[in-house]
């Protein structure tokens, strides 16, 4: 029997009830996962915060590694999207080194602490895939017009998580409290973008403190 449009209509509010939901559950997740890492953090807590019934979770999401996996989904698919939106590559490279980030940095940090592997729960980033693309596409390094994208990016990435996570005390054991927050994260940010990167073809500024500065923890 075919399904009647009241039916199809009512499967599909269901389906967007449902993935709002997940969203709800997700938004919660990341910044208790970050600030106290996923073994700390319990199922029923980010229920509450997400304002959502417990048993949902498991119905919508499944386990604590199923929601840890999706918030480490999530939080890749949205840097990929916001890399393909940007206006130029050095916006992009940008959006990688802001101060935002470093909540998913500390997610990640914590879960390494605790034995999980996240590179294997995420398998391989579709941000790192987009930013490759696109430096690929625009850029090339110092020195060399073949240089793999992908060891830019790394290169690029490992320079953000590493300040994401240290910069404070960085900052504070170099003496450099002298100095604003802004000054010193776009003077990082300069020198990172000018050792991996050559240049672009349009030679394009550096992104502005609220377009795109190198992380810094928050």
């Amino acid at each position: 029997m075919a399904e009647s449009p009241s039916g199809k209509a009512a499967s599909g509010e269901e389906s967007q009830a449902r993935a709002r939901v997940v969203q709800r559950l997700v938004e919660a997740a990341r910044p208790l996962f970050a600030s106290r890492g996923p073994a700390a953090v319990s199922l029923r807590e980010v229920a509450r915060a997400a304002d959502v019934n417990y048993g949902l979770i498991y119905q919508y999401v499944g386990t604590k590694d199923d929601l840890l996996k999706l918030v480490l989904q999530r939080s890749s698919e949205d840097y990929a999207e916001r890399f393909s939106r940007a206006e130029s590559t050095d916006d992009a490279i940008g959006l990688l080194m802001r101060p935002k980030s470093s909540e998913y940095v500390r997610m990640v940090a914590r879960s390494i602490l605790e034995g999980r592997d996240p590179a294997a729960i995420l398998g391989r980033s579709p941000a790192m895939a987009e930013l490759s693309r696109r430096i690929a596409d625009d850029v090339v390094a110092p020195g060399d017009e073949h240089v793999d994208s992908r060891v830019q990016v790394a290169a690029l990435t490992s320079a953000a998580l590493g300040w994401g996570l240290f910069g404070s005390f960085v900052k504070d054991i170099t003496g450099l409290d002298d100095q604003s927050d802004e000054e010193l994260t776009l003077a990082v940010y300069s020198l990172v973008r000018r050792g991996v990167l050559a240049p672009s073809s349009e030679d394009a500024p550096e992104p502005s403190a609220s377009e795109g500065t190198t992380t810094r923890p928050s």
